[in-house]
């Protein structure tokens, strides 16, 4: 079955893109006291990363992430400009870990990651619910 991520994954990442704009905010705040003009140029270079980030990047990023949940194994397909189409088979995972970051805890989504003897592959804001399936998965 294939699946999306969840709705909440807009909102951690364009939390996380808002709190960024707003550091780089605070700094240039400060370099406003030395050169307004610098200050000024970077600001409106931040802004509009920003825009950007909110209204392309994030939906697009959304769309293009997909989740196979198989019987044998998950097949994650992942990537804005590089697709990359991973399969990693239920009998090579060995743990499955659910971590949480305190943006990722304010709206219930978790990452998981899935460590085989080769490699550690991560899934970002899956929802809780996905997130203890794939816990129990290897259980």
């Amino acid at each position: 079955m294939t699946q999306k991520l969840p709705k909440n994954a807009k909102k951690v990442w364009r939390t996380r893109a808002t709190l960024v704009f707003l550091l780089i905010s605070f700094f240039c705040g400060g370099i406003y006291v030395f050169s307004p003009m610098i200050a000024l140029i970077v600001e409106g270079v931040n802004l509009i990363a920003f825009l950007f980030i909110i209204f392309v990047a994030v939906p697009y990023v959304y769309y293009a992430t997909t989740l196979e949940v198989r019987k044998d194994g998950i097949t994650i397909t992942k990537g804005v400009i590089f697709r990359k189409r991973m399969n990693i088979l239920a009998k090579k995972i060995q743990y499955v870990e659910l971590i949480q970051t305190p943006v990722q805890r304010l709206f219930k989504v978790y990452t998981v990651a899935f460590h085989t003897a080769g490699a550690t592959v991560f899934v970002s804001q899956v929802d809780s619910e996905m997130g203890h399936h794939f816990r129990a998965y290897k259980e």
